[in-house]
């Protein structure tokens, strides 16, 4: 697995732990993270993640996290990476979101990268069934990685 994690927003250095988030992207995306794929996590503002909200989605409203996968390309090249998916994590919700939960920025950033890769390995959060299954995943995740 390839993992790109770009910063599209100000984000406190002390938050800018590449490293935790490729981790967190790889225990999410459980068994597609040993395969020759490229991921993108990308760090937003409010008005970057109301903007794909709206053209990819038609929801006009901020959120915390998007994921999107991408559809497997009918060719892809010995030894090239696939493109599987982009995940847009909107920081300032995040800040605003740790203190409601209880958690530090970083748990709340992490969390919400863990929650994209997720959904990219296939899981869904439609009903409340399956998003108590996904956050319960998620926290499992988030014990592993920040022992």
């Amino acid at each position: 697995m390839q993992s790109h994690i770009f910063y599209h927003t100000s984000i406190p250095k002390y938050l800018r732990r590449t490293g935790l988030y490729t981790r967190a992207l790889a225990k999410g995306l459980k068994h597609f993270a040993k395969q020759n794929i490229e991921v993108n996590v990308v760090f937003v503002d409010e008005k970057e993640i109301l903007r794909i909200n709206k053209q990819y989605l038609n929801h006009h409203y901020v959120t915390d996290v998007i994921s999107f996968n991408n559809p497997h390309p009918p060719v892809v090249l010995p030894g090239e990476p696939w493109g599987f998916g982009d995940i847009f994590v909107c920081y300032p919700v995040a800040r605003k979101n740790a203190k409601s939960f209880g958690h530090t920025i970083l748990q709340e950033m992490l969390m919400y990268v863990t929650h994209g890769a997720l959904h990219l390995s296939g899981m869904d959060d439609h009903s409340p069934q399956d998003r108590a299954e996904m956050d319960r995943q998620a926290e499992r995740i988030l014990k592993q990685i920040l022992r």
